[in-house]
């Protein structure tokens, strides 16, 4: 609840000073955890990987960057054994990430490629046995984000965007050593989504 306050709060001074606000939303899918996935000692698998995000985008007056507030989940299943225990798993990770990133794009054409990188908090449920009533184990941690886009004019205020980018988990514990590692957590995802943009223009309260 308060990290939903917080990205209220901070949408509405977005609103109340920005040139330019864009919002976008979408979809994708992409290879979760591939660490975990390309490691032959590690006996679980993650299948069916989906992703949905949502971004307000303030864009600096008179140039071709400015500052996203990101909002993002991410939802796989896995199967195999949980790497601290041993024990065997049948059931779901999900994680919502709330990212701030600084976003650059080449120019406002009707063809863009761009880039956008930051910092954010990720919470993430993981359900060891689906269809069950155990409880999920939950888990918070800082989050890297780095992403490129590539975005197609609609039309004058609608874009159609595709992004790549790379979703970095947990990366204090990762840099901790492989005996504090666990089942998901810290890793790197990579992400590959699609969706539309709509940009705003602002007459008021400009700065």
């Amino acid at each position: 609840m308060k990290n939903l306050f917080i990205a209220v709060a901070f949408l509405f001074l977005l609103t109340s000073f920005a040139q330019t606000i864009e919002i976008a939303a979408g979809a994708g899918t992409g290879a979760f955890y591939f660490i975990e996935e390309t490691d032959n000692d590690i006996l679980s698998a993650y299948n069916s990987p989906a992703s949905l995000y949502f971004d307000v985008t303030y864009h600096f007056k008179d140039r071709i960057d400015g500052i996203k507030l990101r909002i993002q989940n991410t939802s796989v299943h896995v199967v195999g054994k949980d790497y601290q225990t041993g024990i065997a798993i049948d059931g779901t990770v999900e994680s919502f990430t709330t990212s701030l990133l600084y976003d650059r794009i080449s120019a406002d054409k009707m063809f863009n490629i761009g880039y956008h990188f930051g910092m954010g908090l990720t919470q993430q449920e993981f359900k060891q046995q689906k269809n069950t009533n155990l409880r999920a184990i939950e888990d918070r941690f800082m989050s890297i984000t780095f992403g490129g886009i590539f975005s197609l004019r609609l039309r004058e205020k609608l874009r159609l965007n595709f992004e790549t980018a790379l979703l970095w988990t947990d990366p204090i514990t990762t840099l901790r050593g492989s005996e504090n590692w666990q089942t998901a957590g810290e890793d790197i995802s990579f992400l590959g989504q699609i969706g539309i943009s709509y940009r705003f223009k602002q007459t008021y309260f400009n700065v």
